[in-house]
């Protein structure tokens, strides 16, 4: 009895502490990579086995991109009730479209293996919009060239790039911002300058940028191209 009265304690204790947790004031494991006007990018990293105690997301719909491949990881909801559920492994290169949601959870990596991923948020957007769910595998191989929209609902695009040519390979140019997200080193170039990318790395890009991507390494340039339209909808 008394154990369940604590845990029903700390259950309730978490509800009323939802609002007095600042947007940005998230444990060590979420760095803000990136804020522009149409997005915000957070690098997201769970180690082997580690615990995340209870913190909150915004509701905002999100990209979530995938930078490894990782193991099961279990979420705790703290909403009317708590309840737990489990993150399957991802893949490097796979991505999730979410619609969006208030989230207050805490975390435990179930692995062996380190998570991580881009938390790409979109403002913009309208919550809990249904076009707004998509899950994206991750390519079987990248021993070929890709250019291909793999997402596209009205002012939201979601392009895959790979080049695996020593020679540069001009991409298609975005109409409108976009951010990219490296997932090989690579070099991004808009015709005036050229901007190296790690593993995991984002950039902005204008709209109607002349682009081109080239390898700084073995393995092909690997980008996603996550482009926004100039009039989002409004929540």
């Amino acid at each position: 009895m008394r154990e369940t009265a604590l845990v029903v304690a700390i259950f309730f204790g978490s509800l009323l502490c939802w609002g007095q947790q600042k947007t940005d004031d998230l444990p060590q494991n979420y760095k803000t990579v990136l804020t522009d006007s149409f997005v915000k990018v957070i690098r997201v990293h769970y180690g082997p086995h580690e615990k995340v105690p209870v913190h909150n997301h915004p509701e905002v719909p999100t990209v979530y991109v995938y930078l490894n491949d990782s193991g099961p990881v279990r979420l705790t909801h703290y909403d009317e009730k708590m309840t737990a559920i489990v993150r399957p492994p991802t893949h490097k290169g796979a991505y999730r479209v979410s619609a969006g949601k208030r989230e207050r959870h805490s975390v435990e990596n179930l692995s062996d293996l380190p998570s991580d991923y881009l938390r790409v948020e979109l403002p913009g957007f309208r919550v809990d919009d249904p076009e707004l769910e998509f899950r994206g595998t991750a390519p079987a191989e990248v021993s070929h060239d890709i250019s291909m929209t793999e997402f596209e609902v009205p002012h939201l695009t979601i392009r895959r790039i790979v080049c695996v040519d020593a020679t540069p390979c001009e991409v298609q140019r975005p109409s409108t911002s976009a951010v990219v997200v490296a997932f090989s080193d690579v070099f991004v170039s808009d015709g005036e300058k050229r901007t190296e990318l790690k593993l995991g790395d984002v950039m902005v890009v204008q709209a109607h940028e002349k682009l081109s991507l080239s390898s700084t390494g073995s393995e092909g340039a690997h980008v996603l191209v996550i482009s926004v339209g100039d009039e989002t909808p409004v929540k």
